[in-house]
């Protein structure tokens, strides 16, 4: 009797599974129920993901700075030599007041041009010069007009002065001339002279 019901049992557990598969059911995947993967884990650790692809859109490289460029230019001439300058950075802060310079190069030239009445805001202005700086070393020539020189001792007023205009606006040319000493020749106690010239500096 007992086997009677073990095959009774027997066949009715395939009839069930033939007719759940006739249905199309499946016994539910314990491991899916866990939120489980049944997978084994990596031995390299955790899949890490990859960094979203920039839009089409998005730059690659920075935007240029407006204020650099070859159109910056300078020409100065002291005596008979004559210096042209290109790419050149200029600062723009407000109107009338000019500072370009190619900060750094050989030969440099950093040209401040601060606006009328600058002296009487205090510090707010730097004071106006055109220096244009040769060489290195002992050998170095520091060539300067303006006001307030450099120097490690007093010189005569009117010995570096500097004339000068800046229009206002953009693209802006400003014009000066200017009495230039060797900054280098009077820190060393060497023999020096004012020397006439002239500049022109043109932002656009």
């Amino acid at each position: 009797m007992r086997q009677l019901r073990t095959t009774r049992m027997a066949a009715f557990t395939v009839l069930l599974a033939i007719g759940l598969a006739a249905c199309g059911g499946a016994a539910p995947d314990a491991s899916a129920t866990q939120g489980v993967s049944s997978a084994p884990p990596s031995s390299d650790g955790p899949a890490i993901p990859s960094a979203a692809a920039p839009s089409a859109g998005a730059p690659s490289v920075a935007a240029p700075n407006p204020d650099s460029g070859q159109l910056n230019t300078a020409v100065v001439t002291i005596g008979t030599e004559r210096y042209e300058f290109s790419d050149l950075r200029c600062d723009i802060f407000t109107a009338g007041y000019i500072q370009a310079g190619n900060y750094g190069a050989d030969p440099e030239v950093v040209i401040v041009l601060p606006p009328p009445g600058w002296a009487a805001q205090g510090d707010v202005f730097s004071p106006p010069s055109v220096q244009v700086s040769l060489g290195t070393g002992l050998d170095e020539q520091v060539w300067f007009a303006g006001d307030e020189p450099p120097t490690v001792t007093p010189i005569a007023d009117g010995s570096a002065q500097l004339d000068y205009s800046v229009p206002d606006g953009r693209p802006v040319t400003a014009t000066g001339t200017g009495s230039f000493v060797d900054i280098q020749a009077i820190n060393f106690g060497r023999e020096w002279s004012s020397v006439a010239g002239s500049f022109e500096v043109t932002c656009p």
